[in-house]
């Protein structure tokens, strides 16, 4: 019994190795091939593109499409778009525009919204909001400037300064003439007694001796001595030189 099942076992371990065999080796080899034609294919596509195909490329794009790029982007754009397409073209235009349409388009624009937007709402704002706020402000100050600039100073003045200064005017006028008074009796008074007792008389008699002492010598000498002096001098130049 059981040498008969050991070969049974046997018998279907065999078969299932060989159906292995038969069934999954070729089909691990063919995937093993795969993978390694992928590898192989992955590699050369690899050194294609590493090796060949980037040195290439980069040529291509340093050589021919940066050169062209560049050309485009400073002759095309420099050139032909901004001096012919700018200067010959969109500028004229713009200045067509800007003339014939656009400037009097904006004129026009401008009168209609002064004339039927911009004045009305002046003259309305100006009617029914600043001329009203002006004139309550222009009454708030006049009132206020009378109830509490004016009215305070009138009444300072009438109760303060007006008596302060009409005291202190009575006080100067006072003051004034005692001044004047005190002058007179103090200083006028004396300095008159003493001019007319001393001085005058001093000055009389020193008037009386410089024309006694100076005046009269001086006259008697200019007529006695100089006069002919001169007279004789006169004769001789005369004499001498002739006339």
């Amino acid at each position: 019994m059981s040498s008969h099942s050991s070969r049974s076992v046997g018998l279907g371990a065999w078969i299932a190795r060989v159906i292995a065999v038969v069934v999954l080796v070729p089909v691990r080899l063919l995937w093993e091939g795969v993978r390694l034609l992928g590898r192989m294919l992955a590699a050369a596509l690899w050194y294609f593109l590493t090796r060949l195909l980037a040195p290439v490329a980069q040529f291509v794009w340093c050589w021919v499409i940066r050169s062209i790029w560049l050309f485009v982007k400073d002759f095309l754009w420099g050139w032909v778009l901004q001096h012919v397409l700018w200067g010959l073209v969109l500028t004229p235009l713009v200045a067509l525009l800007l003339d014939y349409f656009l400037r009097p388009l904006r004129q026009a624009i401008e009168r209609w919204l002064w004339r039927t937007v911009v004045r009305p709402a002046l003259g309305w704002l100006w009617r029914a909001v600043l001329e009203p706020l002006l004139g309550a402000l222009l009454m708030a100050i006049y009132w206020l400037g009378k109830w509490f600039v004016v009215w305070p100073l009138v009444q300072l003045w009438r109760w303060v300064l007006g008596p302060l200064w009409l005291l202190l005017r009575t006080v100067l006028t006072y003051a004034w003439r005692v001044a004047t008074v005190l002058v007179g009796v103090l200083v006028v008074a004396p300095c008159r007694f003493v001019y007319r007792t001393v001085l005058r008389p001093l000055l009389q008699v020193a008037a009386a001796v410089w024309v006694a002492l100076v005046v009269r010598p001086v006259r008697w000498v200019h007529g006695t001595v100089v006069t002919p002096v001169n007279r004789w001098a006169a004769e001789i130049l005369t004499g001498v030189f002739g006339r």
